[in-house]
């Protein structure tokens, strides 16, 4: 029987948690904006299990340092993820939710594939840590959020103009 060896590679970033997805029995999908990679998809095994170490660390909306395993296909695997910091902060209310919810689905629908970005990092990262502080006028904010995004892909500081670019996102 010939020798097989399996090529995999490991990285290493700051990451945002956007969204997790449950699949199969006890894992999930995360899908993250980091630092060095732009937009990833990544599979955590066995974290929706009762004595899981990393679930914790992996909450929608936390600014986390995360170890990436690719494999042969090109898929990602998380092995190893440490919370910073919970972007939401304590004392949450759920119109802050709602906001961060929102500001995180534009994003995914926005952003297409992996790329570094370090001016969409710093404005995605600036944009949830200023969130926490919004107290009133969390649509202009969010309004704000979708153009300066738009701005920074190249369409336009209008986002209701580059809708007729872009077609209808039906975002939000």
């Amino acid at each position: 029987m010939p020798h097989v060896t399996k090529i995999m590679a490991a990285y290493q970033t700051k990451a945002i948690v956007l969204k997790r997805e449950n699949i199969f029995e006890a894992d999930r999908l995360y899908h993250l904006y980091t630092e060095d990679f732009g937009k990833v998809r990544a599979v955590a095994g066995g974290v929706r299990k009762i004595k899981a170490k990393l679930t914790g660390h992996l909450e929608p909306f936390n600014l986390i340092w995360v170890e990436l395993m690719a494999k042969r296909g090109g898929d990602l695997f998380i092995t190893t993820a440490l919370s910073e910091a919970s972007l939401l902060g304590e004392g949450v209310s759920p119109g802050e939710i709602a906001l961060f919810a929102k500001m995180s689905d534009f994003t995914l629908k926005m952003l297409k594939g992996q790329e570094k970005d370090e001016e969409m990092w710093n404005f995605i990262l600036g944009n949830f840590i200023k969130a926490r502080e919004i107290e009133r006028g969390a649509d202009r904010f969010l309004n704000d959020y979708k153009n300066g995004l738009v701005k920074i892909m190249g369409f336009g500081d209008n986002f209701e103009e580059a809708v007729y670019y872009l077609g209808d996102f039906n975002v939000l």
